[in-house]
């Protein structure tokens, strides 16, 4: 969605119809006018993307359950708790490039001169949010499909099914368990659910996408205005996004999460969508 649409169809967007040669919003009004518009209008888009993946991903669409070789030992790895977890994603995918993008509006809100300073810092800094959110939703989706699509099994495959070894034969490492003929005993069907969807990585995905946003947003906005603060928080916070998204995507590999072609499938169609992603975020 563009930068107008969101404003015709934003509570936000409505902080930016005020014209330079209009009355100044006062101070306390513009600060809780501008704080309710973006609670809203952020809270909306969360609620209602949650709500739609967690349809999609629980009911929507299921995995395409492939046959489990015998004797392929890439999929009987043990299974290894998260380096990255999903909380631990979630927060810098999620909720640092709110603090980033309100951080970098604030610095422009204190150097800028005219009327309505504060509601163009609430407009600008949910517009911009609201962006990157809609896009990492889209993105959300297109990773679950593939996923289900493809249906991969994850490295430790065998380790969460927990096969009964009693109803099938596996005494000729060439011969295949077909899906129908599988028992497994583990009792969360969610964890077998997630365990056929190894390709491509979706830890791997949201970092590459945080860490592009990142990286165009700051770089954008520090040539642009050439404010020493932004640059030195340009200069900052890019290494250091750039070293976390490696992380994630190395640990998905050595915590059996992954296959290093689930991890470079995932930047790879990134980088094929890179070009719409820049043309998006440089606006």
């Amino acid at each position: 969605m563009s930068e107008r649409a969101l404003r015709r169809t934003t509570f936000s967007g409505r902080l930016l119809r005020f014209k330079e040669e209009e009355e100044e919003i006062d101070r306390k009004t513009a600060i809780i006018k501008g704080g309710i518009y973006m609670a809203l209008d952020i809270a909306i888009v969360l609620v209602i993307s949650c709500s739609l993946f967690l349809w999609f991903s629980g009911s929507g669409i299921n995995p395409y359950e492939r046959a489990m070789p015998c004797g392929d030992m890439a999929i009987q790895q043990p299974f290894k708790e998260n380096t990255v977890g999903l909380k631990h994603l979630l927060v810098v995918t999620l909720g640092s490039p709110f603090l980033i993008v309100a951080l970098v509006e604030a610095i422009l809100h204190y150097k800028a001169k005219g009327s309505n300073r504060l509601a163009k810092f609430f407009s600008a800094t949910t517009i911009t949010y609201l962006k990157y959110l809609l896009m990492y939703a889209a993105c959300t989706f297109a990773m679950e499909f593939l996923k289900c699509y493809v249906g991969r099994l994850r490295p430790h495959f065998v380790s969460v099914c927990k096969p009964d070894w009693s109803k099938v034969d596996c005494s000729d490492k060439e011969s295949f368990i077909d899906p129908s003929d599988l028992v497994c005993t583990n009792p969360n069907p969610r964890k077998i659910r997630t365990a056929r969807t190894s390709f491509p990585s979706g830890h791997t995905a949201a970092a590459f996408h945080v860490f592009l946003f990142v990286y165009i947003y700051l770089r954008r906005m520090a040539t642009n205005t050439g404010i020493k603060e932004i640059i030195t928080v340009r200069n900052i916070l890019v290494p250091l996004y750039t070293i976390w998204t490696v992380v994630c995507a190395v640990t998905r590999v050595t915590d059996n999460w992954h296959f290093p072609t689930d991890v470079l499938g995932a930047f790879f169609g990134w980088i094929r969508d890179f070009s719409n992603i820049w043309k998006e975020y440089k606006k």
